[in-house]
């Protein structure tokens, strides 16, 4: 199927999805990522993650993806109501209609479309088992990214108990607020009652599953992880998708593992794919991902795609630190699908374009229309250089669901109102980072360098 033909096909799927309603997403019953750390869970990873009482899973295990809160929304979205959580997709289909939002995006995906018809006339008050599951199952993490928190990452755990919090509003990481929100995360010596429930109601929710995301945390830093991949291994799911995330930046001998569980359930699930983050490059994204080694990073990428049949996909996170080299960093995934695309049609570096909203003081929006205009149009001019219309490789292109994400991140940039409010956060946060992390960001963004004065006035 061409790439223009697949975009003809997600608007023919969009009128279906809005003629159930305006609000209907069935992420909402399909999707669910499960942080067992501290018994949060979300379907789709733009609404908050919302508490799942340990009283609803004590009693009945489904109740990880099936929680009252979660069945409330469902409701709303078939009455066609709008969830405030989903705010994220309203934002972007109210800058312009024609824009495809994350909703419609996973109801038409491949793991959801064949459920449509049973979700749009479900009871909304019914279990159901989800068609992809995104889990966690620890905060053990060798990284502590500039936008992260200690219930994700054990490194900034070890920030905040040493240091104490951020002089921030928002996002400081308080522990007394993890505490009191149920969010801090259980240590390994603990006995979690999430992880109990998940080895209960997860060999049901297998065989309902074509997707399987292992997260964390760093998740090849979890014996849960390599306990699940062994199960897999040992009971095979032709019909299963298997992603994992990782840093790609751990010892080498966690590396040389991954790859050989990778290879070892080849032929037992449909395809096993690696997940990376990163949305700019050098110095800059090693400042921005604290830990990364952007060299050995590089490397690893290129090990996992020479030494297995894997994809390779590229998630951002773009923020105001990703700005000054987003557009290399685009150049950088091509330089990859040059060596390793050999097909239009399979493409082993996919790439998703994410905008970070959270922590609001390191949000793109914190820098002046004018500032943003400039960079959307670098942006722009880079990646339109890259579709096949343009492109000088056959198949190192953009594609055009890239390019859509990208125009309406662009389209984001130009007309966000400045958060003008978040600016003096952004200050005291920087020169806490610099400090705690031995970073030295005026150096390191040299196209930053006045901001710290300006907006510490």
């Amino acid at each position: 199927m061409s790439n223009e033909k697949r975009i003809e096909l997600l608007e023919q799927k969009r009128k279906q999805i809005n003629s159930v309603s305006c609000s209907f997403c069935t992420a909402k019953w399909l999707q669910t990522t499960l942080y067992l750390q501290n018994g949060y869970n979300h379907s789709c990873h733009h609404p908050a993650p919302h508490k799942i009482p340990i009283s609803e899973i004590m009693g009945n295990p489904h109740a990880l993806h099936n929680s009252k809160h979660k069945k409330k929304q469902r409701e709303m979205m078939l009455n066609g109501e709008r969830p405030k959580e989903c705010d994220y997709c309203w934002n972007i289909e109210d800058l312009d209609k024609n824009y495809f939002s994350d909703r419609h995006y996973k109801t038409a995906d491949y793991w959801a479309w064949d459920r449509f018809d049973e979700i749009a006339k479900s009871n909304p008050n019914e279990n159901t088992y989800p068609s992809y599951l995104e889990v966690s199952f620890s905060n053990a993490c060798n990284f502590a990214c500039s936008y992260c928190s200690p219930e994700i990452s054990s490194k900034w755990m070890e920030d905040i108990q040493q240091n104490g919090s951020y002089p921030t509003k928002h996002g400081s990481h308080d522990l007394s607020y993890l505490k009191k929100t149920q969010k801090f995360p259980y240590l390994n010596s603990e006995v979690n009652p999430y992880v109990k429930a998940f080895w209960k109601w997860f060999p049901d929710a297998l065989p309902h599953l074509k997707v399987l995301r292992i997260t964390g945390g760093e998740p090849t830093m979890s014996k849960e992880t390599w306990k699940l991949l062994d199960m897999l291994v040992e009971n095979p799911q032709p019909n299963l998708e298997i992603a994992i995330n990782t840093n790609l930046c751990v010892p080498d001998k966690l590396i040389t593992k991954l790859i050989e569980s990778i290879n070892k359930l080849k032929g037992k699930v449909k395809k096993i794919d690696v997940y990376t983050s990163l949305e700019s490059i050098g110095e800059q994204a090693e400042y921005s991902r604290d830990g990364l080694d952007y060299a050995q990073w590089i490397t690893n990428v290129e090990q996992v795609l020479d030494q297995t049949d894997s994809s390779v996909a590229m998630m951002t996170t773009i923020n105001i630190l990703a700005l000054p080299t987003f557009e290399k960093f685009i150049n950088v995934v091509m330089d990859f699908r040059k060596k390793y695309n050999k097909a239009f049609e399979y493409n082993r570096i996919p790439l998703s374009i994410n905008i970070m909203r959270w922590p609001p003081h390191l949000q793109c929006t914190l820098l002046d229309t004018e500032d943003r205009e400039l960079y959307a149009s670098a942006i722009e001019s880079t990646c339109e250089s890259w579709l096949k219309y343009h492109s000088p490789d056959k198949f190192a292109r953009l594609y055009l669901e890239e390019w859509d994400q990208i125009k309406r991140f662009c389209d984001y940039l130009r007309n966000s109102e400045p958060a003008i409010e978040h600016r003096q956060d952004f200050v005291r946060y920087i020169q806490a980072y610099d400090k705690r992390r031995r970073k030295n960001f005026r150096k390191v963004f040299p196209e930053y360098r006045e901001i710290l004065e300006d907006w510490n006035a």
